[in-house]
């Protein structure tokens, strides 16, 4: 097979890491991939051997997080994600980037319009969200987008591959349960997509094959994304992190002269700890995997990083899906929750408990579960068998 990935990439590398560890592994399996990213995510591409092919993409929106009134977050799309520029563009690309290479299948991941291209040009897709998206922003910004590819004239048989043929979960029903949609947003879900598949995590191989570190050294990872939005969380964590004596790795997620000066305003509220700080790294969920404890916002790829790894972790959420993603692992015994109005001291508390891991054996346990879940394997499989029926349905039609 060839295979077309195509992540959103450009206020969350998530979505990269997925579709970039997807078509590692269809590449061992002796197809040919190509990834189509944005430029600024081109060298984690390149990084991992694989082909990249550029396409644009709209810049970061913070702003997006706070919003929960749906009509000003719909009208907000109108202006980003379901703005009639955005769609065309997009649209341009996908199609470009499929004339191009010419895949047998289009799998993407928060590329709202790559299986709206696939469908323009009789292929399969497949797209890969978490639900806990559709809870917020997703319903509200797909109906805008359905109604943008409408008003383009782009086809209704076409614009209603939104999320492909086949919608496949990262995750397990455990954590990401099909029954947490709200039931409008599932009906309009369902009556877009064939197969809704939980299919597990799309990790590294080696954060799922490689057993989890047992004896470690002292060691917080504080790592926030890069959207910007977590500047203020960053601040907070590392200072009320500096009295417990254990060192920190702090992540910024940003490069550039806003890189420069975020990491002396990190380095001030250390005031003397010991601390290692890079604007980004390609080894961030392996140093995830050792340290002793993880600060995240909750995003779904590290969360699941950390999880994979056996890493305690405390929660700074910031977005509907973030809240979520932090309350199930709470809820579960594997994480702790900073709230907004926490003090220093409790949030130290926190971390020191986090630290401490007292109940190792439950997270490595839990990280064992996850591990068993393969979710590249069964993309493949999944996506492997479409193509077949795609193969012959085409030879039948040709007679």
């Amino acid at each position: 097979m060839r295979v077309l990935f195509v992540a959103f990439s450009r206020s969350s590398l998530g979505h990269i890491s997925r579709m970039r560890t997807a078509a590692e592994r269809f590449a061992e399996a002796g197809h040919e991939v190509a990834v189509a990213v944005h430029a600024e995510a081109r060298e984690l591409v390149l990084k991992a051997g694989l082909p990249w092919i550029g396409i644009d993409e709209i810049g970061p929106a913070p702003a997006w997080r706070g919003m929960n009134d749906v009509a000003q977050l719909r009208a907000f799309a109108r202006e980003r994600l379901a703005s009639p520029e955005y769609i065309r563009d997009s649209l341009r690309d996908e199609l470009r980037a499929i004339d191009d290479f010419g895949p047998d299948a289009v799998v993407s991941d928060m590329r709202n319009t790559a299986s709206v291209a696939a469908s323009m040009r009789d292929l399969p897709s497949f797209t890969c969200h978490n639900l806990r998206l559709f809870r917020h922003p997703m319903h509200a910004v797909l109906p805008e987008i359905l109604a943008t590819l409408e008003q383009l004239g782009v086809g209704r048989f076409h614009a209603r591959k939104a999320l492909g043929d086949v919608m496949l979960v990262p995750d397990l029903p455990l954590l990401d349960p099909l029954s947490g949609v709200p039931g409008e947003t599932a009906g309009l879900v369902s009556g877009l997509v064939a197969e809704i598949r939980h299919i597990g995590p799309l990790a590294a191989e080696r954060l799922r094959t490689g057993p989890p570190a047992a004896d470690r050294d002292p060691l917080l990872h504080i790592t926030l994304g890069g959207s910007g939005a977590g500047d203020k969380d960053l601040l907070r964590a590392v200072t009320a992190a500096r009295g417990l004596g254990v060192p920190m790795a702090v992540t910024l997620g940003v490069e550039g002269p806003a890189a420069d000066v975020l990491a002396l305003e990190v380095e001030a509220a250390a005031a003397g700890a010991e601390i290692d700080i890079a604007a980004f790294r390609h080894d961030a969920a392996d140093l995830t995997a050792r340290a002793t404890a993880a600060v995240v916002h909750g995003g779904h790829a590290s969360m699941m990083e950390a999880l994979l790894s056996a890493t305690p972790v405390v929660f700074m959420p910031h977005s509907e899906e973030q809240r979520g993603n932090a309350a199930r692992i709470a809820d579960l015994g594997l994480g702790a929750v900073v709230e907004p109005d926490d003090t220093v001291e409790t949030v130290t508390a926190k971390l020191s408990a986090a630290v401490s891991t007292p109940d190792a054996d439950a997270h490595a346990a839990f990280a064992a579960l996850l591990r068993s879940a393969d979710g590249a394997a069964a993309m493949l499989d999944r996506v492997e068998q479409a193509v077949r029926i795609h193969r012959i349905r085409r030879e039948l039609h040709a007679r």
